[in-house]
């Protein structure tokens, strides 16, 4: 495949690379069940933040190779293409363990998920802004819209399960809440960050 430079046109290169990149995150969530699955489950939940890390892993590594692959050159993957993804995971580890500790607090280790409510996806909707900031990061120009419009949607999937735990400030935050709490809106700050760095990245490109 011949390397791409200059204003190129990819058609619809971009949509299939990150429709694929998604399906591959979306087949991960249930392909590595078996491997964390083996792990020893405790006190703390180290068998959901190795699915966590794995399938954003995997998602972030099928971005490269289909970038790579479809784009026809190789992606430029820069110290805060990594990083930015990096942080999302170890955001997205602290929320879950830290909602295990909340729902272990209030209800006990045989609470239902139906508690937690929309909050039970704020861990894995992470991974997925993660994944799709990466994309942003890496595109070539003219390449950059469809990762974005993917990271777009993680934004607002990530700001709509924070909103919903909004009310519930109302009542007051709990001793044993506080730690969740400071992570749900470190959460949001995370969405909102990662698109201010593909908006910039966009414009910056968009000058060229």
């Amino acid at each position: 495949m011949t390397p791409r430079t200059g204003n190129a046109s990819y058609g619809i290169r971009p949509l299939a690379w990150a429709g694929l990149s998604l399906g591959a995150w979306f087949v991960s969530l249930f392909a590595v069940l078996p491997l964390v699955a083996t792990i020893q489950i405790g006190a703390v939940r180290w068998d959901i933040a190795a699915w966590l890390v794995l399938t954003g892993l995997i998602g972030v590594a099928a971005a490269h190779v289909f970038g790579t692959r479809l784009l026809g050159l190789p992606l430029r993957t820069t110290a805060a293409a990594l990083a930015v993804p990096a942080l999302g995971l170890i955001l997205a580890v602290g929320v879950e363990l830290a909602l295990h500790e909340w729902a272990l607090a209030r209800v006990g280790p045989y609470y239902d998920s139906d508690y937690i409510g929309l909050t039970a996806g704020l861990s894995q909707s992470l991974v997925l802004t993660a994944i799709a900031a990466f994309g942003t990061l890496v595109a070539p120009r003219g390449a950059m819209y469809a990762p974005m419009a993917c990271l777009v949607l993680a934004m607002a999937l990530v700001l709509l399960i924070v909103v919903t735990n909004v009310p519930g400030l109302a009542d007051g935050i709990e001793p044993e809440s506080w730690s969740l709490a400071i992570l749900i809106g470190l959460a949001a700050a995370y969405a909102v960050a990662c698109i201010a760095l593909g908006a910039q990245k966009v414009r910056v490109q968009d000058r060229r």
